[in-house]
C-alpha cells in the first residue's frame, strides 16, 4: 500500500498563471508540416499535409546526386560523441529568378558541414500559408545506415539588401533522424513583404538565404546506456524530447511511480485508449528494459496524432497537463489526492494598509512556480523578486471597504512549500521592439541544496509551519538548447539511493550517459553573452552563435526534493506495486520478444511453414475475407529446420492437427498472373522423394528465379484424404536395405520367413492422385442471408461436366434433389471483378479449370429485391437487398464502405477531429454518384439532399479541406474518399439555406462594418449574385445595420447611397480603394483584402471645390529599425484649405472619442514615400499634400496624414494579436 499522505484528500488547486511558453513557438515540422512521416513517395503537398513532404512531389526529390565529401580529418581519433573541427559552416543560397519559380518546393545545392551533406529547403509559395517557409535537410538521409541521428544547431537568414537590420534571422537546434530528416520555419517571412521589391528583400529578382549550421553532437554507433549508466532511454518521435525529459524526471520519483502504479487498470483495456495504462508501461519497461523504450502508446492515449509528435511544446506546460490529467484520472481511487501531495503549495497574497491597523489576505495553491531569469543571478534573487513588495499609493491607492483610499504593500509569501518544488525558469518573452518572442540565456545560477529558511524565513508567512525544515536538495535539471523558434531538451537526473549519491545522469532521449556535476549544474546556468542578436546582428560566419560564442543551452526547469521527504519519496516499489496482470502481460511481450529474436538469429537455420486448412479457411471466407481463399498471417505457423524432411514436416503435423500422415495431402501456393493466390501443386509431384530435406522447397514465385528465392517461409495447403488407406505394416529392415524399404521393394526372404519378425510402420506415403482429377474449392452464396461461406474442396475428373458436379453440390449443403444451382467460377477480383458461369455444354477442362480453382454456387430462382428502410441508393436501387446475383454481390463487397459522416464545423470552432461529436455512420457504395451520396447524406441528416454541400477529409491533419466539394464537382464516392494516394472513410456535410447549385452561381462577399469612431462593429457575409454592383450591396448592407447619421438631408430628401454609404478595400492597414458603385462585386477579392463599409461622414458629403478627402493612418516609428510601422484602423477624412493641426486634430479628436490625455500622447504628422514632415501648429496643412493625390480616385495614396504613437499597441489584446504564433498552440491531453 502506498504511504498515507496518497489516500489524503485534497481541495481543488486553483489555475496558475499561463507561462511564457515561447519554446514551442517554433515554425515546426518536416516541411512546415508538423513533421509528420510517410513511407509513401508521391505524398501532397498544400492543404494536404504529408508526412514526409521532403521527398515528395518532384522528381528531384527522390534521389539526390552527392558530390563527394571534403576529407575528414584522418588524424582525429574520435571517440564517442566527438565532434571534428571542421563540423560547422556558413552557406549562402541565391536564388535567382525567385518570382518566376512555380514548382511548390525548391531545394538548393548540396553543401558540407564537415562529413555532414545538407540542403536548402524552400517554399516560393508558402506551405499550406502565406508566408516563405524554409528548411534545413539532411541531403544523405535515405543513404545512411538505420537509426542514424545527429544534433545540429543552425540559423537561416533572408538578406534584406536594402538594410541588413531588417534581415530576418531565425535559428534552431533539431535532432535530425530518419524520421525528421528536415527542420526548419513554416512562416519565415511574410510572401507579400517578400514579393514586394520596395521591402528589400529581392536583389536584381533574387532571394538570398544565408545558412549556417554546425553539428553539435552524434551518437557513438557503440553506445549502449543500460551496460554502462544501467538506464535506458526514450525514443524520440519526432520533436517529444520535452515529453521525454519530463518522464524520465517523474519515473525518478518512486513515490510518483508507485502511485501510478497502484492506478487501476484492466487487463482487456487498450493502452494506446488508455493513459495510466500507458504510463505503467513505460515505467515498467524503464526499469526492466535493456533497450530504449517507444512512448507511442503514450502519445496515442493521450490523443495524438503523427502531427502532435512533431510539434514542439512547452515542458513545464507538459507537466502541468499531464499532472491535471492524473489528478483526474486518480479521482475515486487509492491513490486520489497524490498530485496535491507531491507537488501543492500554497502561497498567501497579501495587501497591509501602512497608515491603518488592515490587512487583506487570500491563500491560493500552486503546483510550479514560475520565477524570472531577466535581471537575476541567482535563483535567490528570482525568489526575492518573486516576494518583492509593491507600494500601492498615489492614483495606486488600495481601496478599503472600511477606510477607503489607503497607502499598502502588496506582496506574497509562501504559506506552505511542496516536498517536490518545481521552479519554472521564464526565460522567454515578447520583445514588441521586434514583435517576436526572444530567449533569455543569461547566466542564472542555482545551488545544489536550497534553502528557504534563510534571513529569518523571509519567503514564508508567520503562520507557516515553523517544524517543517524547508532545505531542498536538486534532483533534477531540464535544459534547452535552442532559440525562441525552437529547439531541443533533455534533463540531468541525479537519482535516489546511496548506490546514486553524488551520481549526475543525463537524460537525451534514447542515449543516457554518466556526466559530472559540474556539467549538470554549473554547465546549466546559461551565459551572459547574448545569444539572440537583433536581426541584422549575424555577420562574420558563425558570430556568437556557436562554439567559442555565449552557450545555447540552459536550464529550463527546475525540480527539487525537500531533503526531510526524502525518504518517503524514495520509498520501495516492488513487483506487488504492479498489477498481476500487466506484470504477466508485460512479462509475456519480454519473453515473446526474446523468442523473435531468437527466432531472428536462428532464421537462417529454419523454414516457418504456413499450412492453411479447410478450417481455416471456414472462419474466414465471409467475415474477414471474400475474395480467394485464406489470409496466410491468420493460419497455424510452424517452425522446421531447414534439414529436417518432408516426412518430418507431416508428422509435426499429424502430432498437432491430428490428421494421420497417410491422409495428408499438401499443396504449394501459387501467384497466378490474375494477382490471384491459389493452392496448385500437390507436393508430391515437385518432392515425389519424401526424405527430401525442407531447405530444398521452393515457393513458385512469379518474376523470382528458383535459385533466388529465399525460402524463409512457405505457404501450404492441408488437404485432408478421408478415403486413404494406411499401408500394411513391413519387416524392419537391415540398414543397407532401408533404401529399398522407402522405395517400396523390400520382400521376404527365400521360403517367406521375415529375418527380423519385429513389424514397423513402412515410411510415409502420398494419398494417390490421379492424373484427371482436378482440386476444387466451393463457396456458397445464400442471396436471401446476404452471406458468403466456404463450404469444402472436391475432386471432380477434368471430362466432367455441370451435371455431374450439381449433385456433389446439393449433397454438400442438403439439397434435395430438385434443387437448381447456378454455378460460377471465381475468375478474378483485383482488376475487375469476374465470375464465369459454368455451362453443361463444356468439360471442366474445356473451361479451362485447374487446381486450385474457385466455384460459388447459389439456389436458384432468386429471391426478390427487397429494399431496407432508409438504405442509400445505387442507380435507383436499394444497397441492401439488392445483390440478389453472385457478380453483384461481390462487386457490392468490394465496393461497399462504412463512411463516418461529421458535421463540419464552423471556421471558428476548433475543428479538432478529436473534440467533435459522434459521426453518423453509413453503408454506402464507392461506385455512388455525386446525386447518390448527398441524397443519402440527406436522408440521414433529414434535409433536402439539394441543400447538402460536401467536404473531404485530409488524412494527414485530420481535419477537413478548406475547400468544399462544388456541385457534382466529383464523380463518385470512392473519389471523394481519396487524398492523394491515402484513403480515408470521412465525409464533412453541411446544409446551405438554398440549393447548393443555386448558391454557387452567386458571390460570397465578407464585409466588415465600421462605424463612425472607426471601430469594426459588425462582419457580414453577402451572398450576392455576380452581377450584383457595389451600390445594390450597400444597400442590402444598410438594411443589416445601425446607421448613426441621418437618412435624410436639410430638405428632408433621402440620402441616395452613392452619397451616404461606401466600401473600401484594406490591406495592412492602409486604405488601397474606394469602390466604385457600378463595380460588380465578383471583382472584389474578400479572401486577400480587407473589405469594409461604412457611412460617409456629414463633413464629406458636402465637400467645396477646393476641399480634399485624404487618408490618415496611425503608425510608430521603430528606431532600432529605422522604420515606420503603421497599425490600426486607418480613415478618410474632409480637408479644408484652411485647416490647421490643431483644427484636424480636434475633429479626430472627436470622430475617434479621445481623451485630452490621449491627444496629448500623440503628434501629427504628414507622411509622403516614407518621410515624415511635421507642420507647425498654425499652417495650413493642406499645402503638404500633392494636388493629384484625391481619395476619391482610388488608387494606392503615399501622402497621408500620420498619427504617432509613442509605440506599437499594447495591452492584452495587441499582445495576443502580436504574438499569435504557433507557440500559443496550448498542449492537449484527450484521453
Amino acid at each position: 500500500a502506498l504511504p498515507d499522505p496518497l489516500l489524503a484528500a485534497v481541495a481543488p488547486r486553483q489555475s496558475a498563471p499561463t507561462t511564457e511558453a515561447a519554446c514551442d513557438a517554433m515554425a515546426v515540422g518536416v516541411d512546415g508540416t508538423n513533421g509528420l512521416d510517410n513511407p509513401e513517395p508521391d505524398a501532397p503537398i498544400g492543404d494536404e499535409i504529408p508526412l514526409t513532404t521532403s521527398q515528395e512531389v518532384a522528381s528531384q526529390d527522390m534521389e539526390v546526386s552527392l558530390p563527394e565529401p571534403p576529407a575528414p580529418d584522418v588524424e582525429a581519433k574520435v571517440v564517442g560523441p566527438t565532434i571534428p573541427e571542421n563540423d560547422k559552416c556558413t552557406y549562402t543560397w541565391r536564388v535567382g529568378n525567385f518570382l518566376r519559380i512555380r514548382q511548390p518546393k525548391h531545394y538548393s545545392p548540396v553543401f558540407y558541414s564537415g562529413p555532414h551533406a545538407w540542403r536548402l529547403l524552400m517554399f516560393p509559395n508558402g506551405n499550406n500559408c502565406a508566408f516563405l517557409s524554409v528548411y534545413l535537410d539532411v541531403a544523405d538521409g535515405a543513404q545512411l545506415p538505420a537509426h542514424w541521428s545527429r544534433q545540429a544547431h543552425f540559423s537561416l537568414k533572408i538578406i534584406n539588401h536594402q538594410d541588413e537590420t531588417r534581415s530576418v534571422v531565425k535559428d534552431s537546434d533539431h535532432v535530425f533522424m530518419a524520421r525528421a530528416n528536415d527542420w526548419g520555419f513554416r512562416e519565415f517571412v511574410p510572401l507579400a513583404d517578400v514579393r514586394d521589391p520596395s521591402q528589400g528583400f529581392l536583389a536584381d529578382g533574387a532571394l538570398e538565404i544565408e545558412c549556417n549550421v554546425e553539428v553539435t553532437w552524434q551518437p557513438s554507433q557503440n553506445h549502449d546506456s543500460k551496460k554502462e549508466t544501467g538506464f535506458v532511454g526514450l525514443k524520440n518521435q519526432g520533436a517529444t524530447c520535452y515529453m521525454n525529459s519530463l518522464l524520465q524526471t517523474l519515473e525518478h520519483i518512486p513515490y510518483f511511480r508507485k502511485a501510478v502504479y497502484h492506478m487501476p487498470t484492466r487487463e482487456d483495456e487498450d493502452p494506446e485508449n488508455s493513459i495510466p495504462l500507458s504510463l505503467q508501461r513505460i515505467f515498467y519497461k524503464l526499469e526492466h528494459s535493456d533497450v530504449s523504450v517507444s512512448t507511442k502508446q503514450l502519445t496515442k492515449s493521450f490523443g495524438w496524432d503523427a502531427s502532435d509528435t512533431f510539434m514542439q511544446h512547452d515542458v513545464q506546460e507538459l507537466n502541468r497537463v499531464l499532472v491535471d490529467k492524473l489528478e483526474e484520472k486518480m479521482k475515486g481511487t487509492s491513490v486520489e489526492g497524490t498530485m496535491a501531495h507531491l507537488f501543492e503549495g500554497k502561497l498567501t497574497n497579501y495587501v497591509k494598509c501602512v497608515n491603518v491597523d488592515f490587512e487583506s489576505r487570500r491563500d491560493e495553491a500552486f503546483y510550479d512556480l514560475q520565477v524570472p531569469v531577466k535581471g537575476c543571478k541567482s535563483v535567490y534573487d528570482a525568489l526575492d523578486e518573486y516576494v518583492k513588495e509593491e507600494t500601492l499609493d498615489g492614483e495606486n491607492q488600495y481601496h478599503s471597504d472600511k477606510f477607503g483610499k489607503q497607502d499598502a504593500k502588496k506582496g506574497v509569501r509562501f504559506k506552505q512549500l511542496p516536498p517536490v518544488l518545481q521552479l519554472h525558469l521564464l526565460r522567454f518573452e515578447f520583445d514588441f521592439t521586434t514583435e517576436q518572442m526572444i530567449k533569455i540565456n543569461s547566466r542564472f545560477e542555482f545551488p545544489a541544496m536550497l534553502d528557504l529558511d534563510v534571513d529569518g524565513r523571509k519567503y514564508l508567512t508567520d503562520d507557516a509551519d515553523p517544524n517543517c525544515r524547508n532545505l531542498y536538495k536538486l534532483h533534477s535539471v531540464l535544459v534547452h538548447s535552442g532559440g525562441s523558434n525552437g529547439g531541443h531538451y533533455w534533463v540531468f537526473v541525479q537519482p535516489f539511493g546511496t548506490e546514486h549519491s553524488n551520481k549526475w545522469y543525463k537524460f537525451d532521449d534514447e542515449r543516457v550517459t554518466l556526466v559530472p556535476e559540474s556539467e549538470a549544474i554549473e554547465g546549466s546556468y546559461g551565459d551572459d553573452a547574448p545569444a539572440e542578436p537583433r536581426p541584422g546582428q549575424l555577420h562574420g560566419g558563425m558570430g556568437g552563435y556557436y562554439r567559442g560564442g555565449p552557450k545555447a543551452s540552459s536550464a529550463y526547469m527546475l525540480v527539487y526534493i525537500r531533503e526531510s521527504a526524502i525518504r518517503e519519496l524514495n520509498c520501495e516499489v516492488t513487483d506487488d506495486d504492479i498489477v498481476p496482470h500487466l506484470r504477466a502481460q508485460l512479462e509475456r511481450e519480454q519473453l515473446d520478444k526474446v523468442r523473435k529474436r531468437k527466432e531472428r538469429n536462428e532464421a537462417h537455420l529454419y523454414t516457418v511453414m504456413k499450412v492453411a486448412t479447410a478450417q481455416d479457411l471456414r472462419a474466414q471466407v465471409g467475415s474477414d475475407l471474400w475474395f480467394d481463399l485464406v489470409d496466410h498471417d491468420k493460419v497455424r505457423r510452424f517452425r522446421v529446420k531447414k534439414e529436417e524432411t518432408i516426412a518430418d514436416l507431416k508428422a509435426t503435423l499429424e502430432r498437432d492437427l491430428g490428421v494421420p500422415a497417410y491422409k495428408q495431402r499438401l499443396w504449394l501456393w501459387v501467384h497466378r498472373q490474375n494477382k490471384t493466390f491459389r493452392p496448385d501443386k500437390p507436393l508430391q509431384l515437385e518432392y515425389p522423394d519424401e526424405m527430401t530435406a525442407i531447405m530444398e522447397l521452393k515457393e513458385d514465385v512469379a518474376s523470382v528465379p528458383l535459385y533466388a528465392r529465399f525460402q524463409a517461409e512457405v505457404r501450404l495447403y492441408l488437404e485432408v484424404v478421408e478415403d486413404a488407406e494406411p499401408p500394411a505394416p513391413v519387416a524392419k529392415a537391415a540398414a543397407e536395405d532401408y533404401a529399398a524399404v522407402a522405395a517400396g521393394a523390400f520382400a521376404a526372404p527365400l521360403g517367406g520367413v521375415v529375418a527380423d519378425p519385429m513389424a514397423v510402420d513402412p515410411p510415409p506415403a502420398y494419398p494417390v492422385l490421379r492424373p484427371d482429377e482436378l482440386f476444387l474449392f466451393v463457396k456458397y452464396f445464400d442471396a436471401a442471408a446476404q452471406s458468403l461461406s466456404f463450404v469444402d474442396t472436391i475432386l471432380a475428373r477434368g471430362t466432367d461436366r455441370l451435371r455431374d458436379l450439381v449433385p456433389v453440390l446439393r449433397a454438400l449443403k442438403g439439397f434435395g434433389a430438385d434443387q437448381e444451382l447456378a454455378v460460377f467460377e471465381e475468375v478474378e477480383f483485383e482488376a475487375q471483378v469476374l465470375f464465369t458461369p459454368i455451362r453443361d455444354d463444356r468439360s471442366l477442362r474445356e473451361a479451362e479449370l485447374q487446381h486450385g480453382d474457385i466455384l460459388v454456387f447459389q439456389t436458384l430462382p432468386l429471391p426478390e429485391a427487397v429494399a431496407v428502410e432508409g438504405a442509400p441508393l445505387l442507380d435507383g436501387e436499394p444497397l441492401s437487398g439488392a445483390q440478389m446475383t453472385i457478380s453483384r454481390f461481390f462487386e457490392a463487397v468490394k465496393n461497399r464502405v462504412t463512411v463516418n459522416l461529421f458535421k463540419l464545423p464552423h471556421a471558428h470552432e476548433n475543428a479538432n477531429i478529436r473534440e467533435r461529436e459522434a459521426p453518423q455512420k453509413l453503408a454506402m457504395d464507392k461506385r455512388m454518384t455525386y446525386d447518390e451520396v448527398t441524397a443519402a447524406v440527406g436522408r440521414a441528416v433529414g434535409c433536402d439532399p439539394a441543400h447538402v454541400r460536401l467536404t473531404m477529409h485530409n488524412c494527414y491533419t485530420e481535419q477537413p479541406k478548406p475547400t468544399p466539394i462544388k456541385y457534382q464537382g466529383v464523380a463518385r464516392l470512392q473519389e471523394m474518399l481519396q487524398s492523394f494516394q491515402k484513403t480515408t472513410d470521412t465525409l464533412y456535410y453541411e446544409v446551405l439555406d438554398l440549393p447548393l447549385k443555386e448558391f454557387e452561381s452567386k458571390k460570397s462577399l465578407k464585409v466588415s462594418w465600421h462605424n463612425q469612431q472607426c471601430e469594426e462593429t459588425k462582419v457580414l457575409t453577402l451572398l450576392l449574385a455576380k452581377e450584383t454592383t457595389v451600390g445594390q450591396a450597400l444597400e442590402m448592407i444598410t438594411k443589416q445595420v445601425d446607421l448613426e447619421l441621418p437618412a435624410v438631408d436639410a430638405q428632408g430628401e433621402v440620402v441616395p447611397v452613392e452619397r451616404s454609404v461606401r466600401m473600401m478595400e484594406l490591406f495592412n492597414h492602409r486604405i488601397y480603394k474606394v469602390f466604385g458603385y457600378d463595380e460588380e462585386i465578383d471583382t472584389i477579392n474578400d479572401q486577400y483584402w480587407t473589405i469594409r463599409a461604412e457611412e460617409i461622414p456629414l463633413e464629406e458629403r458636402d465637400m467645396g471645390p477646393d476641399d480634399k478627402v485624404i487618408h490618415v493612418r496611425h503608425f510608430y516609428q521603430d528606431a532600432k529599425l529605422s522604420m515606420i510601422t503603421n497599425f490600426g484602423d486607418p480613415f478618410l477624412m474632409k480637408l479644408a484649405p484652411e485647416d490647421t493641426i490643431i483644427t484636424v486634430g480636434r475633429r479626430i479628436q472627436q470622430r475617434l472619442k479621445l481623451s485630452d490625455d490621449d491627444m496629448l500622447a500623440l503628434k501629427f504628422g504628414v507622411i509622403c514615400f516614407g518621410r515624415i514632415e511635421y507642420p507647425s501648429e498654425t499652417e495650413a496643412v493642406k499645402g503638404r499634400f500633392r494636388s493629384h493625390d484625391n481619395a476619391q480616385g482610388g488608387g494606392n495614396f503615399e501622402d497621408y496624414l500620420g498619427i504617432e504613437h509613442a509605440g506599437p499597441p499594447t495591452g492584452p489584446a495587441a499582445r495576443k494579436r502580436l504574438t499569435s504564433r504557433y507557440h500559443d498552440k496550448p498542449v492537449k491531453i484527450y484521453g
